[in-house]
């Protein structure tokens, strides 16, 4: 437990998501603040690149991102084996051979490896190590779409306005840990800052 402790030094939320609330990452009313297809986009991964989703949870969007883009190498990583777990029950139901999983330990992750790293709703639940880590897994002239929970907007959705940042806090946050974060605004996300981040 103290090691855990030790981990998540640095984040907001008091405890880790609970994969036991693994349904509420499938929220189909998610689509219409978060939408998939301009999430990817947004990323912009070029052809044939590795991509991490970085916290991805039953893989709503590893999946999606492999299926929409074939050429891809798509890796889901999650602190939770039994995310991961559903990650691999789904992509083996969509017959989808161009992702994999990893989970449990950010440092097994190949570093300087991902063109692109995907992180949605993870910054406020995750340590100053695995901030950090972000940038040691990036590919040379890679960037981090990091997308999360806007502290600083009113929302009637997502975790209490003190369990997660607001934009200036997050960059603020990345800042300290060597990390530089361009803000995107994009307008079809109306409950999260989404921030280009490059080391």
């Amino acid at each position: 437990m103290e090691h855990d402790r030790d981990r998540r030094h640095g984040a907001k939320q008091p405890e880790i998501f609970n994969h036991e609330r693994a349904a509420r990452l499938d929220d189909p009313q998610r689509e219409t603040f978060l939408p998939t297809p301009v999430l990817i986009a947004a990323l912009g991964a070029p052809h044939g690149a590795s991509v991490l989703d970085f916290g991805a949870g039953t893989g709503r969007y590893a999946i999606a991102l492999a299926r929409a883009r074939p050429d891809l190498h798509v890796v889901a990583f999650d602190v939770q084996p039994e995310m991961t777990a559903i990650v691999r029950r789904r992509a083996d139901e969509a017959g989808l051979s161009n992702i994999e999983t990893a989970d449990t330990d950010v440092a097994r992750l190949p570093r300087a490896s991902f063109a692109r790293v995907l992180a949605v709703n993870v910054l406020h639940e995750i340590g100053d190590i695995d901030v950090r880590a972000l940038g040691d897994l990036l590919a040379p002239g890679g960037y981090a779409l990091l997308v999360d929970w806007d502290g600083g907007v009113p929302r009637e959705v997502g975790p209490p306005a003190d369990h997660v940042h607001s934009l200036a806090e997050a960059r603020e946050r990345l800042a300290r840990c060597g990390l530089s974060a361009q803000p995107l605004g994009i307008a079809e996300f109306p409950n999260h800052y989404a921030l280009r981040v490059t080391t």
